[in-house]
């Protein structure tokens, strides 16, 4: 029985590592929305959450409503190369962010739509990472009733979260499109 036991232990001691590299956390989530209900989500996730870092073990996932889904490496670091310019305010300036009417009288019938694209932000002291959570950085409308507005202050990270933003929709439209075949 202590044998079995030792067995055990050893095998778990073993494994650990290998358990904790394999956790990943969600880096970016891009919610499509309809008034206040979320109708698809795309998430990738990274075992990673600093983009300024690269190291051999890293390892990312996606999915599309909770259906992971393969991708190329190479889509994973162009995200992570993106990601880096919003993740935290000195290079995106913080982000800008406003909800409710704010522009010409909108008299469209039907939900409110848009893609609200979310990353993981951090917060840095002393160059090391203090605090991480998912906010919005960045939102686009699909009509004019919806009104919740998130933006990058800087050019270029607004042009980079922009640019995941079409990364993932066009993923979504040629994923969804063959899974439908």
């Amino acid at each position: 029985m202590k044998a079995l036991i030792r067995s055990f232990v050893i095998s778990v001691l073993v494994l650990f590592p290998k358990i904790v590299l394999a956790e990943e956390t969600l880096l970016l989530n891009l919610k499509y929305k309809s008034d206040n209900t979320v109708t698809k989500e795309i998430k990738v996730y990274g075992n990673h959450i600093d983009p300024n870092i690269s190291s051999s073990d890293e390892q990312f996932s996606l999915s599309i409503n909770d259906q992971f889904i393969k991708i190329p490496e190479s889509i994973y670091d162009r995200l992570k190369a993106l990601r880096r310019s919003f993740s935290y305010d000195i290079l995106s300036g913080g982000i800008q962010q406003s909800t409710g009417a704010g522009g010409p009288i909108c008299r469209l019938g039907g939900p409110a739509t848009g893609v609200v694209l979310e990353a993981r932000y951090l917060t840095f002291q002393s160059d090391k990472i203090v605090s991480s959570q998912m906010r919005p950085v960045l939102s686009r409308p699909g009509n004019c009733l919806f009104t919740e507005w998130y933006s990058p202050k800087e050019s270029g990270a607004r042009e980079d979260a922009r640019g995941v933003v079409e990364i993932l929709n066009t993923l979504n439209l040629f994923l969804t499109e063959e899974q439908q075949k």
